[in-house]
């Protein structure tokens, strides 16, 4: 069962809305996003734009959790975009490490075969969810981690990680110089920091992106 909002809470889509006969527009780009839920900002992945038909304003899918009791029964939903409270957490700023494998310059994350991973665990305990950036292609990734296990002794641990809209996914190692998990609560985006709201087809495609 949702919970009541809060005060200054995002705004859920009104399934009217939702309902509108006609053209839905979709953009799907996976950018990692914090939202105002219970009087609370928590990370989530923004995974969907959305222009119902005749409508002026942009609709997004956001996912903070797996549902279960933890979400309150449901971790996503449909919500009015409003750059207030629904805001794009900034990308890892912080410079590469100086010693090996990097020497001062960043490498995308290391990922391992998938005959190499191991066995899941009998119980499911190697599943877990996630948000997280990830160094791939050169850049950081929006990115969910779905499983993290440690294949054999004293090989390093691992972990299965999603993104690009969920069309790439791998094994990788769980190197926190390159897959970064979110912390648990984040501190708001920084004042002045760009929501990324979309204006036009390939606006939306640009600013919609991200990582």
């Amino acid at each position: 069962m949702r919970s009541e909002p809060a005060p200054g809470d995002a705004e859920r889509a009104p399934r009217e809305l939702m309902t509108l006969p006609g053209y839905y527009r979709d953009v799907r780009r996976w950018r990692l996003v914090e939202i105002r839920i219970g009087g609370a900002w928590l990370p989530g992945m923004l995974t969907v734009w959305r222009r119902p038909p005749g409508a002026a304003m942009w609709v997004v899918h956001v996912r903070w959790a797996e549902d279960g009791p933890a979400a309150g029964g449901q971790g996503w939903g449909w919500f009015l975009f409003d750059s207030e409270r629904i805001r794009p957490l900034p990308e890892p700023t912080a410079a590469p490490p100086a010693a090996a494998p990097y020497f001062g310059r960043w490498r995308d994350a290391v990922a391992v075969p998938g005959e190499l991973a191991g066995a899941p665990d009998p119980d499911g305990t190697d599943g877990c969810w996630r948000l997280a950036w990830l160094r791939a292609g050169g850049t950081w990734r929006s990115t969910l981690v779905t499983a993290r296990r440690c294949p054999g002794p004293g090989l390093p641990w691992i972990a299965h990680a999603r993104w690009g809209e969920d069309r790439q996914a791998a094994w990788v190692i769980a190197d926190p110089a390159v897959l970064q998990p979110l912390p648990e609560g984040t501190d708001p985006v920084p004042a002045g920091h760009p929501a990324g709201r979309p204006t036009g087809a390939q606006a939306t495609a640009k600013r919609a992106g991200g990582a």
